[in-house]
Formats: C-alpha cells, sequence, structure tokens
C-alpha cells in the first residue's frame, strides 16, 4: 500500500507542473491515503483481536494442564511415598514373622527331643515291670503247683521253687519294685541253710510256707501293677502334654508362615506400585515441564504481539493526526486555491507572508513521508515550496 500511495503521490507531484489545480488533488490523495490507513487499522484490528481471543484460550487451557499436571505430579508423589512406607513396614513385620518361626520351630523340635526321651524312658520302665510282673506270675503259679502245704523250710530248699525265685529276685534286684520284699525272698532264699536262719524268714514261722512266700510275691506283684499303671499314667499325661504343645506350636507356625505369605504378596504389590508410578511419575515430570514451557512461551508471545499492536496503534494513530493536520492547513490556508487552475509554483509565489503556513504543510507531508520511509512522499512536499532553496 505504502508503494502505491508513493506513486500517487508522485503522480500528483508530476500533475502539479503541467495541470491548473494540484491542491485539491493533494488534498483528494491525502483523503485517500486516510482511508487506507484506517482500513488497515481495522484490518489489524481484527487480526489483533483474533489472536488475542487465541491468547486468552490457550493460556486458561495451558494454566489448565499445568494443573492438572502439578496434581498428577503431587499425587504420584504421594503414591510412591506411601508405598515405600508400605514396603519398609512389610519388610520389619516379615522379619519379625521370620524370627518368631524360627523360635516356635526351636521349641517343637526341643519338645520333641523330651518327648523321645520321656518315652524311650517310659518303654524301658514298662519292659522292665513288665517283665517283673510276669515273673512273678509265674513264681506263684510255680509254688502253688510244687509245694502247696510245705513248710517254710521246705519251700525254700525245693529246688523247683528255689530256681523260679532266683530269677526273679534278679529280675527284682534291676528295678525299684518292692524293695523291702526284695529283701524278705532273699531271706526266703537264705532259710534253705542248714546253720542260718534270717530273722526275716523266722517272722514266718508258724504259717504256711508256699501261702508266706505268695503273700510276698502277691505285695510285689500288686506294687509292681501299681508302679506300672503310674508310670502309664504319667506318660499318657506326657504325650497329652507334648500333642497339646505340639498342637499349639504348629498353629502358632501354620499362622505365621500364612501371614508371611500375604506379607509377601502385600510387599510385592506395593513394589509394583511404587515402580509404576515412578514410571508414570517421571512422565508427569516432563508432561509438567512441556506444559509449562508452553504456557511461558504463548504469554511471552501474547505480551510481545501485544506490545507490537500498541506500537503499530500509535504509529498509526500519528500518521492519521499528521495527514489530518495536513488536509487542515492546506484547507484553511490556501482559501478556494483547491477550485483555481495553477501550479504550485504560482500558488508558492503569491504571498511570500504565506511562506510560513505553507512550510507547516511542507513539514507535515515530510513527516509523513518519514513515517512510511519513502522519499516520492518527501518530494511531493518539496514541489509546495521549490523556491525555499
Amino acid at each position: 500500500m505504502k508503494v502505491a500511495l508513493a506513486a500517487l503521490f508522485a503522480s500528483a507531484a508530476s500533475a502539479a507542473k503541467v495541470h491548473g489545480n494540484p491542491v485539491a488533488k493533494v488534498l483528494e490523495l491525502l483523503e485517500g491515503m486516510r482511508g487506507k490507513i484506517v482500513a488497515e487499522g481495522e484490518t489489524e484490528q481484527k487480526t489483533y483481536e483474533e489472536f488475542a481471543h487465541w491468547c486468552r484460550t490457550t493460556s486458561k487451557e495451558l494454566q489448565r494442564e499445568v494443573a492438572d499436571a502439578k496434581a498428577r505430579v503431587s499425587e504420584l508423589t504421594a503414591t510412591i511415598e506411601k508405598a515405600t512406607a508400605n514396603i519398609g513396614d512389610l519388610s520389619a513385620q516379615l522379619d519379625q514373622l521370620a524370627a518368631e518361626t524360627a523360635t516356635a520351630d526351636k521349641q517343637l523340635e526341643e519338645a520333641a527331643e523330651v518327648r523321645n526321651k520321656e518315652h524311650a524312658d517310659f518303654s524301658a520302665v514298662e519292659a522292665e515291670l513288665s517283665e517283673a510282673i510276669s515273673q512273678l506270675e509265674r513264681a506263684v503259679a510255680v509254688l502253688e503247683r510244687e509245694t502247696p502245704k510245705a513248710s517254710l523250710a521246705q519251700v525254700a530248699r525245693s529246688p523247683a521253687v528255689r530256681s523260679v525265685l532266683t530269677g526273679l529276685s534278679a529280675i527284682i534286684s534291676a528295678t525299684t519294685v518292692a524293695t523291702e520284699d526284695a529283701v524278705k525272698l532273699q531271706a526266703f532264699l537264705q532259710a534253705g541253710d542248714e546253720e542260718t536262719q534270717a530273722p526275716e524268714a523266722a517272722a514266718y514261722e508258724g504259717h504256711s510256707g508256699t501261702q508266706a512266700i505268695i503273700d510276698i510275691l502277691g505285695d510285689m506283684l500288686e506294687k509292681a501293677e501299681a508302679q506300672k499303671a503310674d508310670a502309664e499314667k504319667a506318660e499318657m499325661q506326657a504325650k497329652h502334654d507334648y500333642m497339646m504343645l505340639k498342637s499349639s506350636l504348629e498353629a502358632s507356625i501354620a499362622t505365621q508362615k500364612k501371614e508371611q505369605e500375604e506379607a509377601k504378596k502385600e510387599k510385592a504389590a506395593n513394589e509394583q506400585t511404587k515402580a509404576t508410578a515412578e514410571g508414570d511419575l517421571e512422565e508427569a515430570q516432563k508432561e509438567l515441564a512441556t506444559d509449562t514451557k508452553s504456557l511461558n512461551d504463548a504469554h511471552a508471545d501474547c505480551e510481545e504481539r501485544a506490545h507490537e499492536w500498541d506500537v503499530s496503534m500509535q504509529s498509526r494513530a500519528h500518521e492519521i493526526e499528521a495527514l489530518d493536520m495536513a488536509t487542515k492547513i492546506l484547507q484553511e490556508k490556501t482559501g478556494g486555491a483547491q477550485s483555481q487552475a495553477y501550479s504550485f509554483l504560482q500558488l508558492a509565489s503569491s504571498s511570500r507572508s504565506r511562506v510560513s503556513n505553507m512550510d507547516r504543510v511542507v513539514k507535515e507531508l515530510v513527516s509523513v513521508g518519514k513515517s512510511f520511509n519513502d522519499r516520492a512522499i518527501a518530494i511531493l512536499a518539496q514541489g509546495f515550496f521549490p523556491l525555499q532553496a
């Protein structure tokens, strides 16, 4: 547009040398220039308003995206911190459960060792008592069969009876069964000696020999059976106590192992959650950085365009003001010149008193020429006053 206007001014300057009414032509050109500047301003105003709308909507959208990204970063950071804390707690729980399980396993092992020893001791006692009872029952049977009515001395000297009682004495001496009765039994065996009769045996004189020994053996048998019953009862109680302890420990171990499995699964889930959140956090931080940069760039671009628009508006206003001033001066100082036919030279030489006024016109046109950076306008302005040089 500036080139076209400059061409018009150049045409007006050429026409001023040959045609009779150059002032009217200049006014027409000034008016046309002013109209084009206003039209360009309106077009630029519309373009800027569209850009300003884009700035507002884009800024609002980018601010929302930045806020969402920050919220996402905060959320993921909290998730990672929580998962990290959970992992630490679960690790400590697993260590504690492992220690408790190891303790319970050791207690169960020790209880089993004690129980095995108790059972072995019982088995030995039971075997001895069972053998003693069997021998006592056999001895009574032999006495009743071999010497049912013999005297004490006769019973003590009977080879068959002495054989049974001697074997029985050896078994009884190996146990704790009826120690006193075992001494009496030994006394009866000694009663068979020719010169000696033990006091314990003499105490039974006047009684049937067989019955006296049977009474001793019966007392021993009763005591042996009682000891065996007590041993069996103690064994049953020890076994019961062990089974109760074993059941309790095994239940505790099973519970601890179940809790360990659950804790391991929960820990693995938290580790997976943490790993996923860390990956998502990295992406969210990248998105936040990108959105923040886009927002800053948009703000900078919009501020720059706003400044350019402000400068352009001021420049256009100055151009219009200069054109209006030139038009006003021409109209006021030339009177009806625009309706007369004379050249710029005639107009300039008609009155020296108008030099200063025309000079203002020239200056305004020169100002317009400088605004457009075009020498053609300046040449046109110089056409008003070529004699000033």
